[in-house]
């Protein structure tokens, strides 16, 4: 019969703290139970592996987690964001990891909810953890809270959703991102008397969507008072809508000295621009390096793109996932920068 195994020798297995598997072995309050189970796992590896009625746990077992990331957001960064996750494919198998990217580019809130609840319970194999970008309504956060009761871990990328719904936040910290919005119209529209400017948003729902236009009220108030936020365009994160929102906008005020869209939709509030010949003259800042923002932003269409790293995002994303499924101590968030972009920095 093998020696009881040491610390070290489960540390090494399940990559758990010293404390961590102290506190599994004592039996004390507060482990998570996937991470009770993990220090079971390496037990009978490590110390009973010669008794044939227990299975034998490999380190890349152990190791595994199944992500189920889910993305109820616009069309191009749904696109760019899959695009980059299966660019990722070989460096996250390599780690074990495996990752199910579920499109619900304009599913309904009950059918996210929905499609949550399929990643813990559903036929396919169920996930070990969820990364999500949705809004932050009921039907949602209410599955988000089962999932994590389940022991899954949930984390939310780009917009957050209520604290107790998910272990971390990875993404920008969107109300500096409103900010650093304002700051450029700001500077830009300095010399002018009284500048119109509007604001474009999808649904509040998304707290993305609310911190930057919060944020981008506040900082033209305190450093640029003389810069009038006419309206917020509800744009409904596509193309067509914006396109009509904007056109609208633009009857009402008359030329736009400047524009920030927080959400999607670029295609159409560009055709609304040049319809009226205010391509390149209207200020323009959004969000996002995509297919659609790109050649607008070559073009001198859009001036300025606010956005971050995706492949830092996704990294980042799954290390919470691994801690939170784990039994650590997830953070609240863990926030990556903010990237600006002209057409001249273009990576």
């Amino acid at each position: 019969m093998k020696s009881r195994p040491t610390l070290k020798q489960l540390m090494e297995l399940t990559q758990l703290s010293r404390a961590t598997i102290d506190r599994a072995l004592n039996d004390r309050p507060g482990v998570h139970p996937r991470t009770r189970s993990a220090v079971e796992a390496a037990l009978r590896q490590l110390g009973a592996s010669d008794d044939p009625a227990l299975p034998v746990a490999s380190r890349a077992a152990s190791n595994a987690l199944r992500v189920r990331l889910l993305l109820q957001a616009g069309d191009a960064f749904t696109a760019e964001l899959t695009r980059t996750a299966a660019s990722l494919e070989a460096e996250f198998a390599a780690a074990g990891v495996t990752v199910d990217v579920v499109n619900c580019v304009g599913a309904s809130d009950e059918d996210v909810a929905l499609r949550v609840r399929e990643a813990a319970l559903g036929a396919q194999p169920a996930a070990d953890a969820i990364g999500i970008i949705c809004t932050n309504t009921p039907p949602i956060t209410s599955a988000l809270r089962e999932c994590m009761a389940r022991g899954l871990g949930v984390v939310t990328l780009i917009t957050d959703v209520d604290a107790d719904a998910r272990h971390t936040y990875v993404g920008v910290n969107n109300r500096a991102a409103g900010q650093s919005a304002a700051f450029l119209v700001g500077r830009h529209l300095e010399g002018r008397p009284a500048p119109s400017v509007a604001v474009v948003v999808a649904t509040f729902s998304y707290t993305c969507h609310e911190d930057r236009e919060i944020g981008f009220r506040s900082l033209l108030r305190q450093r640029f008072p003389h810069v009038n936020v006419v309206e917020v365009i509800k744009g409904a994160d596509s193309g067509a809508a914006t396109y009509e929102a904007t056109r609208r906008c633009m009857e009402t005020h008359g030329a736009l000295d400047g524009i920030y869209n927080v959400a999607g939709g670029n295609e159409g509030l560009a055709a609304a621009l040049r319809e009226r010949g205010l391509a390149g003259r209207t200020l323009y800042v959004t969000h996002e390096v995509n297919a659609v923002t790109e050649p607008l932003l070559r073009a001198d269409v859009i001036d300025y793109l606010l956005s971050q790293d995706l492949r830092l995002l996704l990294r980042t994303a799954v290390e919470q996932m691994r801690n939170a499924v784990a039994g650590g101590t997830p953070p609240a968030q863990a926030l990556v920068p903010i990237e600006t972009y002209s057409r001249y920095s273009l990576p």
